[in-house]
């Protein structure tokens, strides 16, 4: 533990001596530059002095580099050659120190040749640093839109992806799996082990790491990798260590999934959606959790239209609910209502889903064919002639929302059929035979049910 801590401690230098090789090898450079411009024929004891400094502190830079790479701070596969070509940095810098000690030795274009190949290497290497520091983003992304797109530069702050529908997004494979693949797994992976954790497949991920508890299914308290990924920034156990690290709605779909048990299999449409979550798969991926009327998830084939002619020469009005929905609101005006009429309206029954037939002489009997419409999610029958009587052939619709009786026959006796109506959300019973006491007891007992009632 105590040889760690040093370590880290040697580690913590590297930002102090990686700017030394820079200044003294770049101003060699330039110097042996500036005095070939001059055509000086005695080079300046400075210049290998100065390779020789930039030498030294490369080499100081690429050993508390390497001590500060081993703390598992940085995404291994970023930091190889960022590693490996700050050595090889060392290497050239004083084999260019041997040179530059014996100018007249060595031929003039391998001396030049070797200050290029040196300000390259520089450049490179200072670049992969960067980007291990601030992000891969860090240069480009306040640069103008052709800069970014001519340097191929990506938008990496989020790892979102949308969907179309619900039925057919997996939680681990589709929501959870693609962050971990984007924040985690370059350092935890079947070659890298930081921490001796292999996130990249389920399987390696139950087995966990050295960490006890890595995820604790149902327990975000007792799990350390989301105790990981919501520490503060500034903690050196933070995860993951870089600019990349995850965005808000990211932490919050991790929590939901381990709130859930954590499991590696299972659709979302077989988890409890909780409140907190349904925001985030809204933002992040489109998905729209909350209930949709009946009539938004029904898909039929267009209907012909010699049979919409024949409805509206009966005498029905009749709209297409839209371009993508087949369904029809159909509504009848007049007292001239007739079985004919309501057997043409039967023909497509599948379709109607909004029936009014308010202010109608519509019967009781007549209802019994409307029970048979069984994509019907709206009905008016406002001041007709319906009784309870009327109602109960409403019972097996199993998809009706909302039921307009106001101004009807009906008493206290339609409420049981009323209720066994399960999907009823609203039912209008104004100026009617219920009583509004016993209206109110049946919605006490019925929280999903709106009873809409007055002092007639």
């Amino acid at each position: 533990m105590i040889a760690l801590e040093f370590s880290t401690f040697l580690g913590r230098f590297h930002p102090l001596f990686v700017h030394l090789p820079i200044g003294f090898l770049f101003l060699a450079i330039v110097l042996e530059w500036y005095e070939s411009f001059k055509k000086t024929e005695v080079k300046s004891k400075l210049i290998p002095f100065a390779w020789l400094l930039g030498a030294l502190s490369a080499a100081g830079a690429a050993i508390s580099g390497w001590f500060l790479g081993e703390t598992g701070l940085y995404e291994e596969e970023h930091l190889f050659a960022h590693r490996w070509l700050g050595i090889a940095l060392v290497i050239v810098a004083f084999i260019g120190w041997y040179l530059k000690s014996k100018p007249k030795a060595f031929p003039i274009k391998l001396q030049h040749g070797f200050n290029i190949l040196l300000l390259a290497m520089l450049f490179i290497e200072g670049h992969k640093g960067g980007n291990l520091t601030h992000g891969e983003t860090y240069l480009t992304e306040y640069a103008p839109a052709p800069i970014q797109k001519l340097l191929g530069a990506k938008d990496t702050n989020d790892s979102g992806t949308s969907f179309m529908t619900t039925d057919s997004v997996q939680v681990y494979a589709d929501l959870v799996a693609p962050i971990f693949e984007a924040k985690c797994v370059g350092c935890h992976n079947d070659e890298i082990k930081r921490g001796g954790l292999n996130m990249s497949h389920p399987d390696s991920l139950r087995m966990g790491g050295d960490s006890e508890n890595v995820i604790a299914a149902g327990n975000t308290q007792d799990s350390e990798l989301f105790r990981r990924i919501t520490l503060p920034p500034k903690n050196v156990k933070f995860m993951p260590p870089t600019n990349n690290a995850l965005t808000y709605d990211e932490i919050k779909t991790v929590e939901w999934w381990i709130e859930q048990g954590a499991p590696f299999e299972g659709a979302l449409t077989s988890m409890n959606v909780t409140e907190n979550i349904k925001p985030v798969l809204l933002r992040r991926y489109g998905i729209d959790t909350n209930p949709k009327p009946w009539y938004e998830t029904v898909q039929l084939q267009k209907l012909d239209s010699i049979q919409l002619s024949n409805l509206v020469q009966q005498g029905f009005e009749v709209k297409i609910l839209g371009p993508d929905n087949s369904l029809l609101d159909v509504k009848y005006s007049g007292s001239d209502l007739t079985q004919e009429k309501l057997a043409e309206l039967h023909k497509v029954k599948d379709y109607v889903t909004w029936l009014n037939l308010a202010n109608t002489n519509v019967s009781d009997e007549q209802l019994s064919n409307i029970s048979e419409f069984v994509n019907l999610t709206r009905l008016q029958l406002e001041k007709t002639e319906i009784s309870d009587k009327g109602v109960s052939h409403l019972a097996g619709l199993e998809h009706l929302e909302a039921l307009n009786l106001y101004g009807t026959k009906v008493t206290d006796a339609c409420l049981p059929s009323i209720e066994k109506i399960s999907s009823l959300k609203r039912v209008y019973l104004w100026q009617t035979g219920v009583s509004a006491q016993t209206a109110k007891n049946i919605q006490e007992n019925n929280e999903k049910l709106k009873i809409v009632i007055g002092k007639g």
